[in-house]
């Protein structure tokens, strides 16, 4: 819970000084009354269709569980996974391996092994996006070039993964390191269970159930526009969305906090066409609905854990 509370106060800083430079670039009183415009009605449709796609994305879960062979119930398996939302604001949304962490405390299933489950989640979360972002750009006539970078480096990360070698070669290196030597013999571990998530089937599966629940995010975000008016087709808002996330991830900044903003109210303004007042209100509506809702559920996901767990340490952790 501590590194939570860090984490979270590191994320609200940054969030506050990047929502005060996005209020001064969109003009306060253009922004205030774009947002005065937003139909509130739409808010439980916006929050439900990011909900459910937080679900098909636990069903991701599960199947990377059962393809490792780790069976978790599924009531607290369920809790797990929705506590692992309260890292989305950590960078890459990596400090998730905290659910690989209550996963051992449940079954003994070392981290090592199931870690990779959510370095497979952030694979295929960014292999889905490209394909939305995809769709966007060839029915927008829009060049591919950036969707075809972003393929390139999610293809080089999967075969660095999966790369017997290089496992090998860090294994040499981190033994030969104080303090990281510890980590070395969970290398094997960690490159094989990688290697079984990653291998075609698995690929395929967590790319498809990632392309429908990002396609039930990206409905969401699309209500946002049409909240705030934003008269614009479903693929330029979802194109725009998909450009901007993943330049949150690469960005490596907790939640990608400044990087989605800047990608998503630049290219509201001059791919959109959006006044300056419009497109902060939008960025701003758009990152309330994704990335501080998720962390909200997982909040809520983490207290529930810990009431199920208990605090103290469990058999598994010794």
């Amino acid at each position: 819970m501590e590194r939570l509370r860090r984490n979270l106060v590191l994320a609200l800083a940054l969030g506050a000084a990047v929502y005060l430079i996005l209020a001064v670039f969109s003009d306060l009183d253009k922004l205030a009354a774009a947002l005065e415009s937003f139909d509130y009605a739409l808010i439980p449709a916006i929050l439900g269709l990011v909900a459910l796609s937080y679900v098909v994305r636990f069903l991701r879960w599960t199947y990377y569980l059962r393809v490792l062979k780790v069976s978790v119930p599924t009531g607290i398996n369920a809790a797990i996974f929705t506590a692992g939302l309260s890292m989305t604001i950590s960078p890459g949304k990596l400090g998730e391996v905290l659910k690989s962490v209550f996963v051992r405390r449940v079954t003994g299933a070392p981290i090592a092994r199931t870690a990779p489950a959510v370095v497979a989640e952030r694979a295929t979360d960014g292999t889905g996006m490209v394909l939305w972002g995809f769709l966007g750009a060839f029915a927008l006539n829009l060049p591919p070039w950036t969707m075809l970078a972003f393929l390139t480096l999610a293809a080089f990360g999967i075969a660095v993964l999966r790369s017997k070698r290089l496992s090998l070669a860090a294994e040499r290196i981190l033994s030969k390191l104080p303090l990281l030597n510890r980590l070395a013999p969970h290398l094997e571990d960690f490159q094989g269970a990688s290697n079984d998530l990653l291998a075609t089937r698995p690929l395929l599966v967590g790319t498809a159930i990632s392309f429908l629940s990002w396609g039930l995010e990206c409905a969401g975000v699309y209500l946002c526009a049409v909240g705030l008016g934003a008269d614009r087709p479903f693929l330029l808002i979802v194109f725009v969305f998909a450009v901007s996330s993943l330049l949150g991830v690469l960005s490596m900044l907790p939640g990608g906090i400044g990087a989605v903003e800047a990608g998503l109210y630049g290219q509201f303004v001059t791919v959109a066409n959006l006044s300056t007042g419009l497109a902060g209100a939008l960025t701003l509506v758009i990152r309330l609905a994704t990335l501080w809702f998720a962390t909200l559920l997982g909040i809520c996901g983490l207290l529930l854990v810990r009431r199920l767990l208990g605090d103290a340490s469990g058999p598994h952790d010794q």
